[in-house]
């Protein structure tokens, strides 16, 4: 497999990893957009995104992994992000892969808070599209509150930043675990909620869980619609304040996820 990384999108402001199948690969030619989650959930799951892009991409995938407009190596700075912009960047995404393969029908895997930007971007997509959720986020107030509570943790409650806990604590409401997000940021993710997406749309939902996680509402629209969910042997703790230094893999699990996404 070839990575070629590149800029895109509107002034080339968004950068891009392109994952270009090998000569030969069997399997139909399908093109996949990855949605990856954002704060540290990104970074965490950095190598498990990589690793799916890799092993679509050897089974005849062309697999776009980007950066937000704001984040990582895109054009923009973090307090200058915004959720509407994320979700134009997943739509120029998409536009780049159709143009580039000449695919009409793009599948889209959006990891936690990256389904939300996945579903509100495939909305405004006239093309049906296979989405898969992968530990979706589905109510983007819950969401934060999760993350407002790891953050006290980190910052009250731990021994590890003794000396310095209540300047940390007290350095205002933007900040979740080390990222901070301007209110253009907060307030859409505190409005997104996927399953207002579910009554609408027509397009192949899938879920994937990891051991532990629990989506039940979206998990009876998914089957009821004719979708699939998918359960993994892997626990990742998102919630947990002492699994956010460790990185998630999933070495077991792809074949299973790719048989999903990629059909």
């Amino acid at each position: 497999m070839t990575m070629v990384p590149f800029f895109f999108g509107e002034r080339a402001s968004l950068y891009g990893s392109y994952h270009r199948p090998p000569e030969g690969a069997s399997g139909p030619e399908t093109a996949l957009v990855i949605c990856q989650g954002i704060g540290h959930e990104y970074m965490r799951a950095y190598r498990a995104c990589w690793q799916i892009a890799e092993a679509a991409a050897a089974r005849n995938a062309h697999v776009l992994r980007f950066d937000y407009r704001g984040t990582g190596d895109s054009h923009g700075r973090q307090h200058d992000a915004s959720w509407s912009a994320w979700i134009d960047s997943t739509v120029a995404a998409m536009a780049w892969l159709r143009e580039t393969t000449a695919l009409t029908h793009i599948r889209v895997l959006g990891m936690r808070a990256g389904a939300l930007i996945a579903a509100a971007a495939a909305a405004r997509d006239s093309e049906r599209q296979r989405v898969l959720f992968w530990d979706p986020v589905v109510n983007g107030e819950a969401y934060l509150g999760d993350i407002a509570d790891m953050h006290e943790s980190q910052t009250r409650n731990m021994n590890r930043y003794r000396p310095r806990r209540h300047h940390h604590a007290e350095r205002g409401a933007d900040e979740y675990l080390g990222f901070h997000w301007p209110e253009a940021v907060v307030a859409g993710i505190r409005d997104a909620d996927l399953m207002a997406y579910a009554a609408s749309r027509i397009d192949d939902w899938h879920l994937v869980l990891s051991d532990g996680e629990q989506a039940p509402a979206l998990a009876e629209s998914i089957t009821a619609r004719g979708g699939h969910v998918l359960d993994l042997p892997e626990t990742m703790d998102w919630a947990d304040i002492r699994a956010q230094y460790r990185r998630v893999a999933l070495p077991r699990s792809t074949h299973d996820v790719l048989n999903l996404l990629l059909a």
